[in-house]
C-alpha cells in the first residue's frame, strides 16, 4: 500500500471517530429528564433549625406536611429534595431551596422542571400545624377510605386539647377543613333528639314510660294504630326496643318516603309494618323510632323540632352553630360538601324528614361543648340534673327484655358498655357522604369526635374509626 493511500485511510478513520464520539476531551453532557419531588422539609424564619419532612398522600393528590404548633406557616422556608439538576417553581418563580420564603397557609402549587427542561411535573403542598404522628394516622385513614375532609377534636376533662381539620371541606375550591366546619352527623343526631326528650322529662312535660300511641298516648291525635303499637313507650323508642325491624326495608332511608311528608311516612309505617316483637322485649335498631321521638318533641313542646333543640337545649350551653341540615343548594357558608362513593348519592336524603334520626349538622368544636355540658363533672355547668344524666346513660333494661340482647349495651339514645371506651357514652353514624363517631367522658375523662365528609362502603371504615378514636384519646390522656 502506498504512503499516500495509508495517510488517506487514517484521515477517514480519525474523522469518523470525531463525528461519532464527540470531543474526547470535552464530551457533550447528557441532561436528565427526571422531574421528581421526593420530599420537602421546612424551617421557619424564627426557627431555622426546625426541619419537618413531608408525609406523602398520593391518592389524595397532595403532599401533606405537619409543622409544630405555633409555627408561622405564612412564612416558611422549604428545602426541596428533587431529581438531580431539577428546579422548583412556584407561580413561575424559581425557588432557592432552603432560602426562599413562601406563605404556605393556603394550598401551594409547585412545578418541578427537569434538568433537561423537557419534563415538568406539578405537585400540591398542604401544610398545617399540629401533631405530626397524630396527623399521619388521619392521612392514612383518608387514603384508605378516599375521604376528602375530616374534622377532629379531643377533650381531656372539659378542656379541648387538640382540635384540627384535614384535607378539603370543599375539594372543588380546595377549602381546607377546619374543626369549625359543619358536617352531617347522621345517627349522632339521635343523641340530640334524646337531649330534647330529657329536657322535656326534667320539666315534667312527659314521662319516660309514657305511652306514645293509643287512647292515652302522646301522639294519639297525630297517628292511628292497629295493634301492639299502643304498648310502645318513650323508653322503648329511646332504647330501640319498640319492635320495628329493618330486615326488609328502612322507611326513613328507602324509596317509600318519596313524595311523603314526615307524618305521612310515619303513618305509612304504622299501616304497613308490623312489629317484630313485643315492645320492650328485645332490641332492633330503628330510625323510625327516633323519627317518632322528633314528633313527640314537637307535640309536647309546641315548637318545631329544630326550634326546640336550639332554644331549649343548645342555647343554655352557649352553642349557636348546630342545625338541621338541608340540600346541596341550602349548604351553610361554613358547611362542608358531601362526596358520594359506591354509587350512593351524598345529597339523596331529605334532611328535614330525617332530622330527628339523622339530619343534624355540627362541628367537632361545638360537639365538645355539648359533651362538656352533659358529663356530670364539676366545672362546666350541666344542662341536666345528675339523676337525669344517670337515667339517660344507665337506664335499666326493661324487666321483660331478654338479657342476652343488645339492650344491655344501649342506654336512652346512647351506646354504652363498650370495651374500647370504658365508662363512656358514645355513638357512630353513617349516611351517604358521611361517616361520624363521638365518645363522651371515658373513665379516664377523655372525649372526642371525628367527622368525615365522605364514606367508603368498605366495612372496615367503622371499625377503623372506632379504633382510631380510642387510640388518639389515649395519646392525649
Amino acid at each position: 500500500m502506498t504512503s499516500f493511500r495509508k495517510l488517506f485511510l487514517l484521515s477517514l478513520v480519525t474523522a469518523f471517530t470525531l463525528v461519532s464520539c464527540g470531543d474526547p476531551v470535552n464530551p457533550t453532557p447528557v441532561l436528565s429528564d427526571a422531574a421528581n419531588l421526593n420530599s420537602v422539609s421546612f424551617s421557619t424564619v424564627d426557627n431555622p433549625s426546625m426541619s419537618v419532612s413531608a408525609h406523602s398522600t398520593p391518592c389524595l393528590g397532595y403532599l401533606a406536611v405537619t409543622v409544630p404548633e405555633g409555627s408561622n406557616i405564612s412564612a416558611l422556608k422549604a428545602t426541596y429534595y428533587v431529581s438531580d439538576g431539577a428546579e422548583v417553581l412556584i407561580k413561575g418563580q424559581k425557588q432557592v431551596s432552603g432560602q426562599t420564603i413562601n406563605d404556605f397557609s393556603n394550598i401551594v402549587d409547585l412545578q418541578v422542571v427537569s434538568e433537561s427542561g423537557k419534563v415538568k411535573k406539578d405537585y400540591v403542598l398542604y401544610v398545617k400545624t399540629g401533631n405530626a404522628s397524630v396527623d399521619a394516622q388521619f392521612y392514612q385513614f383518608m387514603n384508605k377510605h378516599s375521604v376528602p375532609g375530616v374534622s377532629f377534636s379531643v377533650m381531656r376533662g372539659e378542656k379541648v386539647v387538640y382540635t384540627t381539620g384535614y384535607g378539603y371541606a370543599v375539594t372543588e375550591s380546595r377549602i381546607k377543613t377546619t374543626p369549625d366546619h359543619l358536617f352531617r352527623l347522621a345517627s349522632i343526631s339521635k343523641q340530640f333528639t334524646t337531649l330534647c326528650i330529657m329536657v322535656l322529662y326534667e320539666r315534667g312535660m312527659l314521662g319516660i314510660d309514657d305511652k306514645v300511641f293509643g287512647e292515652n298516648g302522646i301522639l294519639k291525635k297525630e297517628f292511628k294504630t292497629k295493634g301492639m303499637e299502643d304498648m310502645i313507650t318513650v323508653r322503648h323508642l329511646l332504647q330501640h326496643s319498640a319492635g320495628w325491624t329493618r330486615e326488609v326495608l328502612d322507611p326513613m332511608f328507602s324509596s317509600v318516603r318519596n313524595g311523603k311528608t314526615l307524618d305521612e311516612l310515619l303513618q305509612w309505617v304504622l299501616d304497613n309494618q308490623n312489629l317484630k316483637f313485643t315492645p320492650g322485649s328485645n332490641y332492633e335498631y330503628s330510625n323510625v323510632g327516633f323519627s317518632f321521638l322528633g314528633r313527640i318533641v314537637e307535640v309536647v313542646s309546641g315548637k318545631p323540632f329544630e326550634t326546640f333543640l336550639k332554644e331549649d337545649v343548645l342555647k343554655p350551653m352557649g352553642v349557636t352553630d348546630i342545625h338541621v341540615g338541608g340540600g346541596q343548594d341550602e349548604r351553610r357558608p361554613n358547611e362542608c360538601v358531601y362526596y358520594s362513593q359506591d354509587g350512593t348519592n351524598g345529597y339523596g336524603n331529605p334532611m328535614q324528614v330525617i332530622a330527628a334520626c339523622g339530619g343534624i349538622i355540627a362541628s367537632t368544636n361545638q360537639m365538645m361543648t355539648v359533651l362538656a355540658h352533659i358529663d356530670g363533672r364539676d366545672g362546666v355547668p350541666d344542662i341536666l340534673k345528675p339523676e337525669t344524666l344517670d337515667l339517660m346513660y344507665n337506664s335499666e333494661i326493661d324487666p321483660n327484655a331478654d338479657p342476652s340482647t343488645n339492650l344491655r349495651r344501649y342506654g336512652l339514645g346512647w351506646r354504652r358498655l363498650a370495651g374500647y371506651y370504658p365508662g363512656a357514652h358514645w355513638h357512630g353514624g353513617n349516611i351517604a357522604g358521611t361517616a361520624t363517631i363521638w365518645v363522651g367522658n371515658t373513665n379516664a375523662g377523655m372525649s372526642a369526635a371525628i367527622l368525615c365528609n365522605s364514606r367508603s362502603y368498605d366495612k372496615s371504615i367503622d371499625g377503623d374509626m372506632q379504633t382510631m378514636i380510642r387510640d388518639l384519646m389515649e395519646v392525649f390522656q
